[in-house]
């Protein structure tokens, strides 16, 4: 043992600080990483096809027999929504859990996809409901 300032002691080997991933880590935000990309694929698809629904296409036609009042546009800000919202909360997900034991990153990356699974079945609800 040799003297360290101020009368403490301290050991001779000095710790060696965790350099490097951690496996179990990698492992869990790439799985939170698949199923968010699952999420966005989801949302983009929804942001192709939803436009193309019958009732938006039909738009020219009821103007030109004169019920424009029947015209309806895609709720495009519900749309971008749904798309933003998977990548955001996974990098949020990644950002509280990276200073975390394993148990509680995986716990963190469960709440961030079960919110972004609850707010993008809302989303799309609320775009079918229109």
């Amino acid at each position: 043992m040799t003297a360290a300032p101020g009368g403490a002691t301290a050991s001779a080997t000095p710790r060696r600080a965790r350099r490097g991933p951690r496996v179990g880590f990698v492992l869990i935000a790439v799985l939170a990483g698949l199923l968010a990309a699952y999420d966005l694929s989801e949302a983009v698809t929804n942001l192709v096809l939803v436009p193309q629904d019958v009732r938006y296409q039909n738009n020219a036609f009821f103007d030109e027999v004169g019920v424009g009042s029947l015209a309806a546009s895609p709720p495009w800000a519900a749309l971008w929504a749904n798309v933003l919202l998977p990548p955001v909360a996974y990098v949020v997900a990644l950002l509280v859990a990276r200073r975390r034991t394993l148990g509680r990153a995986a716990l963190v990356f469960a709440t961030g996809l079960a919110a972004v699974a609850a707010a993008s079945l809302s989303l799309t609800a609320y775009v079918l409901s229109i």
